[in-house]
């Protein structure tokens, strides 16, 4: 076996026997279960870098067994997993958020009776997301996204004392589980088309092309429906905000780096089938154009921090799928992967900075959390560095990612499909502008603001707002809140999230992935002013009228607050209709199907009763229905003849 061969196993094994190992050890030892929990992700970390040298070397790895094959009357599942740079590049990413995850949560989960389930669903989790990343056969690739749909509906709803919580798991799990039915079918339908499940095979130009564009077309529109769910991009993203609920590190792992980012990956790793069906990447400029424009709007007037970063997950997703669906041949999955990598830095650093600066006032609403200039300056400014970089300010990595988005757009102008493309662009520029508006915002509330003027100016939005929580109230009547000191273990990962936030532009310099990146001048310059304008005209605003969403009219702010109403529709559409249905089929069974089988029971019951009142033990009695049956018999017989 060959050293990349061992390092792409050990990368997905090693959280996976940590995940066990924590599992196993004694309920009280929480610290044995944090130095297991990071030594495993610290050792996958390594694998996978080692992974990384090795690949920029030239070495690579396709159809390496993870498990035994599986025999089936279709053929053999190999069960194997892949070394490219690909996959190794996105592994380091991964593990890295991971480490800082499980660093962070010893002090963030301080408290926590059931720290040691938690830290093991987020080993096992990890796991999860490197098989997807690693694998090189279908149904691997279906294992791993399964378990990362299980592990997430844990991690969200592992505050299980809390209905919110448990509400919040329950949807994002059956919301993404709609998505995955047309995943499987998709592997499915390449599958039994193809007969065989191994990605290198069917990447081959000769089976593309044996399978007809039809067949692509419909598998690559299946899978898209799975992306969209677990992507949580339109009509299907409205679990993800209301995920939120669950613990800060789950929403840094989960729903900034990993989990969201899953369906890039994969769509990434088929690019080659989707260059096939123009029709699917029609469809996916279409949703991720609406879906990045839509959910940077309901950004703009959200009044909780972790709902601000979970709609600007949302767009941002968005915006790397949206690279996929216009990209060339030429550029190949590069653009979408920078802002994949870039996406992953600054939104884990903004998710567990919003996580620190929440543990002093134990309150997420940006209300409570204002003053963290002056409360906590290094969290302040590395929270205000990663709102920098989300919004696209120059020299930060989000600047360039963005605009390795915005030249795929530009190129692909010129390919086979410039109605997509050119829509991509537009879109993508105006949401630019909107993303640096509602980052501008966020960082004047929070950081600039004291608790007093941002209660103050949030009032008129917090009136709209169903998501105020308790503690925002009591700010606002002038409750005081006791301010707790940010731990070492939060702080260490910040500043390592920090490193790739500031530096990610980097990546531009070593081609560490298939394909080119494309940097016009035009888009660059437009980009930088887009970001930078957009920033500075919103302190302008916030300057004059306190919250810059307060400008708004009212009803536009309460259709913005209803994330435009699709919650509320699906609620009518989907869910009250369903559970109609559940309630007559219940009733159908409890007052239908059981009563036969209660009524076999009462039948016997007042038969047995019956009997027992015959039973006399006078023998003249028996005398006289002995008579009477044989009267009966040869009345019935008479008659008869």
């Amino acid at each position: 076996m060959s050293a990349v061969a061992g390092a792409a196993r050990l990368v997905v094994l090693l959280p996976a026997f940590a995940a066990l190992c924590t599992l196993l050890l004694p309920r009280r030892e929480r610290a044995a279960q944090a130095t297991v929990a990071i030594a495993g992700t610290a050792a996958a970390l390594v694998a996978a870098v080692g992974e990384l040298v090795a690949t920029a070397n030239g070495h690579f790895a396709v159809n390496v067994p993870l498990l035994p094959p599986v025999p089936t009357g279709a053929g053999t599942i190999e069960l194997a997993v892949r070394a490219d740079r690909l996959s190794a590049l996105v592994a380091v990413m991964v593990t890295t958020v991971a480490l800082c995850v499980q660093v962070y949560s010893t002090a963030y989960q301080a408290k926590d009776p059931r720290y040691r389930a938690f830290a093991a669903t987020v080993s096992l989790f990890t796991a999860a997301m490197l098989v997807v990343v690693q694998a090189d056969d279908l149904i691997l690739l279906l294992i791993g996204w399964e378990v990362m749909g299980l592990c997430s509906y844990l991690l969200v709803g592992h505050e299980s004392e809390r209905e919110a919580a448990r509400a919040a798991a329950v949807k994002a799990f059956l919301v993404t589980r709609v998505g995955d039915i047309g995943f499987v079918l998709g592997i499915i339908v390449l599958w039994v088309a193809s007969g065989t499940t191994s990605i290198s095979v069917l990447l081959r130009p000769r089976t593309l092309e044996s399978l007809g564009t039809t067949t692509l077309t419909a598998a690559a529109l299946l899978l898209l429906v799975g992306v969209i769910g677990k992507s949580a991009q339109f009509p299907l993203h409205t679990w993800l905000p209301d995920a939120m609920e669950g613990p800060t590190p789950v929403s840094a792992l989960i729903h900034a780096a990993t989990m969201v980012a899953a369906g890039g990956v994969v769509l990434a790793r088929l690019l080659p089938l989707l260059l096939a069906a123009p029709a699917a990447r029609g469809t996916l400029a279409v949703v991720t154009a609406i879906t990045m424009l839509g959910s940077a709007l309901i950004a703009c007037v959200q009044t909780d921090l972790k709902r601000v970063l979970a709609w600007s997950t949302i767009s941002q997703v968005a915006y790397l799928l949206a690279a996929l669906a216009v990209t060339t041949p030429e550029l190949g999955p590069e653009p979408s992967l920078l802002h994949l990598l870039s996406h992953a830095g600054f939104k884990a650093l903004l998710f567990l900075s919003a996580g620190a600066l929440a543990h002093q006032v134990h309150s997420t609403a940006m209300g409570d959390l204002a003053g963290a200039g002056r409360r906590s300056p290094l969290v302040a400014v590395l929270f205000s560095l990663g709102l920098a970089s989300l919004a696209g300010v120059p020299p930060l990595s989000g600047y360039w990612s963005k605009e390795a988005v915005l030249g795929a757009a530009e190129e692909g102008v010129h390919g086979g499909q410039p109605w997509a493309a050119v829509l991509v662009l537009v879109t993508a520029l105006v949401t630019a502008l909107v993303t640096a508006a509602y980052c501008a915002r966020t960082w004047w509330l929070v950081v600039r603001d004291t608790p007093a003027e941002a209660h103050e100016d949030l009032a008129e939005v917090e009136s709209e707002s169903a998501v105020a929580t308790e503690q925002a109230v009591e700010a606002a009547e002038g409750g005081a809140v006791a301010v707790t000191p940010v731990p070492l273990a939060m702080t260490v990962p910040l500043l390592v999230l920090a490193v790739p936030t500031v530096l990610g532009g980097l990546l531009l310099l070593w081609p560490v992935v298939p394909g080119t990146v494309h940097l016009g001048v035009p888009t660059a310059v437009l980009g930088a002013v887009v970001a930078i304008g957009g920033v500075l005209a919103t302190f302008a605003l916030a300057g004059r009228v306190g919250d810059p969403a307060s400008v708004l009219p009212a009803r536009l702010t309460r259709v913005l607050v209803a994330g435009f109403g699709l919650d509320a529709a699906q609620d009518r559409l989907v869910v009250r209709p369903v559970r109609a249905l559940a309630r007559l089929v219940t009733a159908g069974d409890r007052d239908v199907v059981d009563a036969y089988v209660r009524g076999s029971a009462t039948a016997s019951r007042w038969a047995g009763i019956a009997l027992r009142r015959m039973q006399t033990g006078a023998t003249t009695g028996y005398l006289t229905w002995l008579v009477a049956g044989t009267v009966v018999a040869v009345v019935v017989g008479v008659g008869l003849r």
